[in-house]
Parts: C-alpha cells; sequence; structure tokens
C-alpha cells in the first residue's frame, strides 16, 4: 500500500520541481567591497544573472540604515548626487562627487516574476588629503590648516627634528560631507625661520607635510612700510620748502 501512495506522489513531485525550476533563478553578481578615492566619480555595479528571460523587472538601490535612500532608474526623485541606470544584464548606481558621508552598505535590488534577489556593497574611502593653506595670525604666532580632511587628523609642528606641538593649539571641525577642517596656531617664541607643519592620522600616520618660512616682521610689516614713506614725503616737503623760501630771500 505504501508502494502505491509513492508512486502515485512522485508524478505530483516532479511537476512541482519542473514549474520551479522554469520559473527560473535570477543572481546578482556585485563587487562585494570596493575601497574608493575621494572627491572622484564613482560607480558601483551589479550584474544581472537569470536562466530564463525576465518579464515586469523592477530593480532600485537602497543604503543600508538610511531608510529614505532608494535610487531607481524610472524615478525622477533620486537623492542628489546619485544616478542610477539598468540594462538587461548590468544595474549601476553612480556617485558624482564621492565624500565620507557616502561611505555605507549598499543593496542592489531586483523583483521579476521569477523571483527576487538583492546583494550588497561596502564602500569606504581610503583618505582625503584635503587643502592646505597657512598664515600669521598675529605677531609671534603661525597658522596651518587642512581643510576637507578624511579620516580625522592632527597637526605636529617641527623646528628641523625638534617637535614645538606643544607649543601649538589645534582645532577641528567636521563637514557635512563627512570630512574635517584643521586649523593649528604654533606660538613662535624661539623666532626661527622655518617651521614644519605635519598632518597625522592614527590610519596612516604622518602623510601629509608644509614647510613654512616666516618672514620677519620688521620687513614684512606694513606699518613699517608706511611709516617709511611718510617720512620721505615729509622730508621732501622740507627741502621744496627750504629751497623756496632762499630763493625768495636771494629776490
Amino acid at each position: 500500500m505504501l508502494r502505491v501512495k509513492m508512486f502515485v506522489l512522485m508524478p505530483f513531485l516532479i511537476l512541482l520541481l519542473t514549474l520551479d525550476y522554469s520559473k527560473g533563478e535570477v543572481k546578482m553578481l556585485p563587487l562585494v567591497h570596493q575601497t574608493l578615492n575621494c572627491n572622484e566619480r564613482t560607480v558601483l555595479q551589479c550584474s544581472v544573472s537569470s536562466s530564463m528571460p525576465l518579464n515586469n523587472v523592477k530593480v532600485f538601490w537602497k543604503k543600508q540604515e538610511e531608510r529614505d535612500f532608494e535610487c531607481d532608474p524610472e524615478s525622477k526623485n533620486n537623492p542628489p548626487g546619485f544616478e542610477c541606470n539598468y540594462t538587461e544584464e548590468t544595474l549601476t548606481l553612480t556617485i558624482s562627487n564621492l565624500t565620507p558621508a557616502n561611505m555605507g552598505t549598499y543593496f542592489c535590488c531586483i523583483r521579476t516574476d521569477s523571483g527576487h534577489a538583492k546583494e550588497k556593497i561596502d564602500v569606504s574611502i581610503g583618505q582625503c588629503p584635503g587643502e592646505f593653506s597657512n598664515q600669521m595670525a598675529v605677531p609671534g604666532q603661525v597658522q596651518c590648516s587642512f581643510n576637507g580632511v578624511y579620516p580625522k587628523a592632527m597637526i605636529n609642528w617641527y623646528h628641523y627634528d625638534k617637535n614645538l606641538t606643544s607649543n601649538s593649539t589645534t582645532t577641528s571641525l567636521e563637514n557635512s560631507d563627512g570630512t574635517f577642517n584643521i586649523t593649528s596656531v604654533l606660538n613662535t617664541q624661539d623666532k626661527h625661520k622655518r617651521y614644519n607643519c605635519s598632518l597625522w592620522s592614527l590610519k596612516h600616520g604622518r602623510y601629509s607635510d608644509q614647510e613654512i618660512e616666516v618672514e620677519d616682521q620688521a620687513k614684512s610689516s606694513p606699518v613699517s612700510g608706511i611709516s617709511t614713506e611718510l617720512c620721505l614725503s615729509w622730508a621732501l616737503i622740507f627741502l621744496s620748502l627750504m629751497f623756496s623760501s632762499r630763493a625768495c630771500l636771494s629776490l
């Protein structure tokens, strides 16, 4: 009796397996992890694979821990700075200007009559070197700044091999794009002429050095220059009056 039941059930099992296989299998094949450069146009890509033609396809991108993030090739209201496209074989997400705020886990997603699939891509940034600037804050101080830096870093000061960092004050401000503006002011009591402003991070160590040459205050002071010009002007006026008075007396 048991053999008869098994014989009757077997055709139904074979039919179910055949129907399930006929739906095909949808696969997403992403580059799982990407370490990218800061402030560059970046393209994330997932290849779509299926054993059967796909019908009623819905594709989109999501980002972990950001519920409102969704990039849909058919939508006109995608997140600013993002663009997504889909062909029959590839789903792409383009980030126009990659910043630390764009780091995280992205999911390429597809839904069809044949099934659905979702795969993740982890995006990270190596470093953002930022832009360097310096100026004389006030007499006896020199200022060094790195703007748009990632990861968070600190500034050390040197005069040749001598570490002068203890004579400085450093501030760090995080920007909306995830980078940092780092500024340090050094008290130049030793009256050295050259200083080295060095950017350090725990991840990369010492990775940006800038040499600053401090000009002689007496030479660079605009007040001193103006005073000299005034003195010369008064001297010329005095000489002119003196010669004029002599000319009058000779008459």
